[in-house]
């Protein structure tokens, strides 16, 4: 009876642990990042921080131990950046900020991957490490890391800009879109100024909806467009605006030469192109705008490939011969083929007419 009993508790446990794990969802595998990190051209200095974010939700940091580096090809050699998403975000951008600057490069997010993306981000302000020589009241040497002097995030969507007595932008403003396909820059000494001629107080910078765009230029597709605001506001020197794609978006557009950044001017109803400069190394459009409008990327269509299979001739009433004697010869050649044929004919007719003598 005991033993009868025990082994009902054994089945009812095993059956309670397979529904449980049946129940469970299997966990996401995290995207693992490592590569080099500069800053205007330079390597990056040890102590900054990179974190990983998609859309406004953060899902990865990690600390740089070597100038220009993070992470590492070994996963037993200084770790690498984890980004700790779920599978719902499979195939979301991911934007990277170095101290609180966005990198030009993104990547999308794959569950159980590893990838080297080496990191960039423009000029300015360059974030170092603080020395912690300010009169000491640190503790005592190598007992903890210099603190980091980090600048703040990268506003999205909106930023006011700071203005100076005579109404000009007194220090450098970026703002980007959530997913950091837009990247907009508003230098120092920037007279602003809002469609009215008064000093411009904020600007604002999100993706257009595709849906609701102007048709495209002729022969031409619209990878992605921004719209900047207030609608009217003039900038001088011009702001910088700053697409970057994913590889995916890079992939599909036919040839990177054809890369344009356009405007559409609703006056005239048509799009303007904007002088721009593409750089491949980064999956990077940049431009020079002087007023805001709505600015799309767009791309030459591929070509369609061509037929490689020649058309069958045509015979003078117009159809197309089929068949193994359909082949016509060319002007000027011999119809060894037709030759061959007629002979085999008369061979043929020859051997019967000799046999139907033989059998008279």
């Amino acid at each position: 009876m005991k033993f009868q009993h025990g082994m009902t508790l054994i089945l009812l446990l095993a059956l309670a642990t397979g529904v449980s794990a049946a129940e469970a969802s299997p966990p996401t595998f995290p995207h693992d990042f490592w590569g080099s990190v500069t800053i205007d051209g330079a390597p990056a200095p040890a102590g900054i921080t990179i974190t990983a974010t998609i859309g406004e939700t953060t899902y990865g940091s990690i600390v740089t131990t070597k100038a220009g580096e993070y992470g590492s090809s070994s996963r037993y050699e200084g770790g690498r950046l984890v980004v700790s998403a779920t599978d719902g975000h499979a195939g979301e951008t991911i934007t990277f900020l170095v101290n609180g600057r966005a990198a030009r490069e993104t990547a999308p997010f794959t569950p159980d991957s590893t990838t080297r993306l080496d990191l960039s981000v423009a000029g300015g302000s360059t974030p170092t490490p603080g020395n912690g020589g300010n009169g000491g009241g640190g503790g005592p040497s190598g007992s903890s890391p210099d603190p980091v002097e980090t600048s703040p995030a990268v506003p999205v969507g909106q930023v006011s800009l700071p203005l100076s007595e005579t109404g000009e932008v007194s220090e450098s403003v970026t703002v980007r879109t959530g997913d950091g396909a837009g990247l907009l820059t508003v230098g120092e000494g920037t007279r602003a100024r809002d469609k009215d001629g008064n000093p411009l107080g904020e600007v604002t910078m999100a993706r257009a909806d595709a849906a609701g765009l102007p048709p495209a230029p002729g022969g031409t597709t619209i990878g992605f467009a921004l719209t900047c605001g207030p609608a009217g506001a003039t900038f001088d020197p011009p702001a910088t605006l700053t697409y970057t794609l994913s590889e995916e978006e890079w992939g599909r557009n036919g040839d990177p030469a054809t890369l344009r950044v356009m405007w559409y001017n609703p006056g005239t109803g048509a799009w303007q192109e904007v002088p721009a400069t593409v750089d491949p190394a980064t999956r990077t459009v940049t431009a020079r705008v002087s007023h805001f409008s709505l600015f799309a990327l767009t791309w030459v269509d591929a070509p369609l490939a061509k037929a490689t299979a020649a058309p069958a001739a045509a015979t003078p009433g117009g159809e197309t011969p089929s068949g193994p004697g359909s082949q016509q010869p060319k002007d000027g050649e011999i119809p060894w083929a037709l030759i061959a044929a007629g002979g085999l004919v008369a061979a043929g007719s020859l051997a019967a007419g000799w046999y139907f003598l033989r059998k008279r």
